[in-house]
């Protein structure tokens, strides 16, 4: 084993694909890497490995959480060096300029940690040129350009996404949900998220959009399914771009793996051979995204390229094979009605859907909503949410609570078919005791949904939520 090691410290109870491939990518190369769930719960763990690099992994709603851990643990692990990745620092790398961190890993991050373990003889100057990265000595911070992405040859050769810290917490250890990747990128530039900006990132620096071989993913789920699952979660932004990719891995997932397994696509691609091939294969939940019934809200300001009419074709297609689905929903668009968020609840209401999820609208700095908000006079809050069920980045806003009831009460008013005057009275004027209540409202179809989906049990949702509460 080489000298520099890595621990990965995360706040979820979850199968966090990020850490697992970069932990897995770094031991094929013979270094020591390892993941710690609650890190400062498991201090005395991570004292004793010792560390020379604390890797931190973020999206925007952690960023909190990862500064006040990084001075954390740099309390108890002085020596050790930070290294914050993810989307946030990807596209925020200024937040190297925080106490805590020493350097921002921009993008994929196998090429460039893999250089970082090979080039860390004991002093910072000797990861002052790794590519991707943004490093901080003293007062001065040097800043890298990027490296290739890599290719789909490169992906197909990954090792497998490493689990071996499962059997030292429960929930993951029993949990029935387990995750997989099969591809990276998305080919659209939704304004509410982060593609856009990565492609220009990686501008003549490789295809964004990339696919595993299909034997690359059924070899990995062959070793998955020792652990066995009740329902698999394929975490692809588009999981169905590709229909001789799909048809392939269909007919080899039918034959090797046939166990329940849940996806993501858009609204265009959801035909009836897909979903025939789908449904044979084990698929139990289709997840596709509609953010507003209001058309021109959903492609002109959220830049997403699908119709009511293809909602409307795509739910006749998953109902007439019976296949459940899932909608993505947002509100919180300042300029929204209640008459918009009606047509979101009406739309859902009309195409039957099983799990209707939404969401409070997160314009995170950076995003092309944040920009065309700015453009209107939007304030924005100081503070980063960490759920996006239960505030905004935007701030200033008069609709504060009207945007809490709508989100709390979404699910029950699609599944109750609700009519607009009732849910108008329960969103803006909801009597007291009503109100009180519409978080458990919500928490009990959110869990209840994910409970159908996947067959996590009451006790671990309930262990989950209980620990996210106190985190």
């Amino acid at each position: 084993m080489k000298e520099n090691s890595i621990v990965f410290v995360q706040r979820e109870i979850e199968d966090k694909l990020g850490p697992m491939l970069l932990t897995a990518y770094l031991k094929a190369h013979g270094y020591k890497a390892s993941i710690v769930i609650d890190p400062l719960k498991h201090i005395k763990v991570i004292q004793e490995i010792n560390p020379t690099f604390i890797g931190i992994s973020i999206l925007s709603p952690a960023i909190n959480w990862a500064l006040k851990i990084s001075l954390a643990l740099k309390t108890y692990l002085p020596n050790s060096i930070i290294i914050l990745g993810g989307p946030h620092p990807t596209f925020f790398p200024e937040v190297i300029k925080q106490d805590g961190v020493d350097m921002v890993c921009m993008g994929e991050g196998e090429k460039p940690l893999l250089e970082i373990m090979k080039s860390y003889d004991g002093t910072i100057t000797s990861l002052a040129s790794i590519p991707n990265c943004w490093v901080k000595n003293g007062s001065t911070i040097k800043k890298n350009e990027m490296c290739s992405l890599l290719s789909e040859d490169e992906l197909s050769q990954l090792p497998f996404s490493d689990r071996s810290h499962f059997p030292q917490y429960p929930s993951l250890r029993h949990s029935p949900h387990k995750k997989i990747w099969t591809s990276r990128g998305c080919p659209y530039s939704c304004s509410y998220c982060f593609n856009h900006k990565y492609k220009k990132l990686y501008k003549g620096l490789g295809k964004t959009v990339r696919q595993r071989s299909v034997d690359s993913v059924i070899n990995e789920l062959k070793e998955l399914k020792k652990h066995g699952w009740n329902c698999l979660e394929i975490v692809d932004d588009q999981f169905l771009l590709s229909k001789d990719w799909l048809f392939e891995f269909c007919e080899k997932y039918s034959l090797h793996i046939s166990l329940p397994f849940a996806c993501n696509s858009t609204a265009k691609q959801i035909k009836h051979d897909v979903i025939v091939a789908l449904k044979k294969a084990g698929c139990k939940t289709v997840c596709f995204a509609i953010e507003s019934g209001n058309e021109s809200i959903r492609k002109n300001v959220y830049k997403k390229p699908v119709t009511n009419e293809d909602i409307y074709n795509t739910a006749d297609v998953l109902n007439s094979h019976n296949m459940p689905f899932l909608t993505f929903n947002m509100v919180g668009l300042p300029e929204e009605t209640m008459e918009d968020i009606y047509q979101t609840i009406e739309i859902n209401q009309k195409i039957k859907t099983t799990y209707p999820w939404c969401s409070i609208l997160q314009a995170y700095p950076g995003t092309s909503i944040a920009d065309y908000l700015k453009e209107q006079g939007v304030e924005f809050g100081s503070d980063f949410t960490y759920s996006y069920f239960t505030s905004s980045t935007i701030g200033g806003s008069e609709k504060t609570r009207t945007i809490s009831n709508a989100q709390k009460l979404f699910a029950h008013f699609v599944k109750s078919n609700a009519k607009y005057k009732k849910v108008r009275f329960l969103i803006e004027n909801p009597p007291f005791v009503l109100y009180k209540c519409y978080p458990s409202v919500f928490y009990l179809h959110y869990g209840n949904d994910i409970k159908k989906r996947y067959g996590i049990s009451w006790f671990s949702l309930f262990r989950y939520w209980l620990y996210s509460r106190q985190n």
